[in-house]
């Protein structure tokens, strides 16, 4: 038994058919995009994530090494487990060692 999914043409899952039921191998869901725009002295980037993406997901997504620099919104640092719920502009801090 064959299924076809109407939001995205071409997209099909198939699933083998036992008796009474279907096993579905794989479904595609509505899923929400938001931009994140990263900036900063290093970075100027926006890139699009899945509601709920942490912080680090995003950072990931724009190609920022999350263990070298510090996120912040308004002022309040933002730890990168923090899930990014809306679009959304955030200042990028690199942090600089050294001697």
């Amino acid at each position: 038994m064959d299924f076809e999914s109407t939001a995205i043409p071409g997209y099909a899952t198939s699933a083998p058919f036992h008796g009474s039921c279907a096993m579905v191998i794989s479904m595609m869901f509505g899923r929400r995009v938001m931009e994140v725009h990263f900036h900063g002295r290093d970075v100027d980037v926006i890139v699009e994530v899945n509601q709920g993406d942490t912080v680090r997901a995003a950072l990931q997504a724009a190609g920022v090494l999350p263990s070298m620099v510090i996120v912040s919104h308004d002022g309040t640092v933002l730890p990168h487990a923090t899930p990014l719920n809306q679009s959304v502009r955030l200042m990028v801090t690199t942090i600089s060692s050294g001697g």
